[in-house]
């Protein structure tokens, strides 16, 4: 009788293993359609409307004369003579090219880049 119990035990534990192993989702590692969607990269291209370098955002005038708008950060490419977006500051009205994604419902800037005529 106590041989049964133990070999009862020893399955139990066993059982329990496998259901604690299989209830790990093996998806978690990976994006989900809708992450992926978010974070497709977009490209924008306009004129520069306006700067604020203080809350990291930049105003860009589409084709439709309406402003959309970006955040950066420390990450975002700028491609320009400065190489920074404080050297964009001077410049409204140039043609910029934004590439960005879509994070926590704004836009984020990625790559800037100043398009010389």
């Amino acid at each position: 009788m106590e041989v049964d119990m133990q070999r009862i035990r020893v399955f139990f534990g066993i059982a329990l293993a496998a259901v604690i192993l299989m209830s790990i989702p093996a998806h978690s590692q990976q994006a989900t359609p809708s992450t992926e969607k978010a974070l497709a990269e977009k490209t924008f291209t306009g004129e520069l409307s306006k700067i604020d370098t203080s809350s990291k955002l930049i105003a860009v005038k589409g084709p439709d004369q309406k402003d959309m708008m970006f955040n950066y950060n420390d990450d975002t490419l700028v491609v320009s003579p400065d190489k920074t977006v404080q050297g964009l500051t001077g410049k409204t009205g140039a043609q910029l090219r934004i590439s960005y994604h879509e994070e926590r419902g704004s836009n984020l800037a990625t790559k800037i880049e100043l398009i010389e005529k």
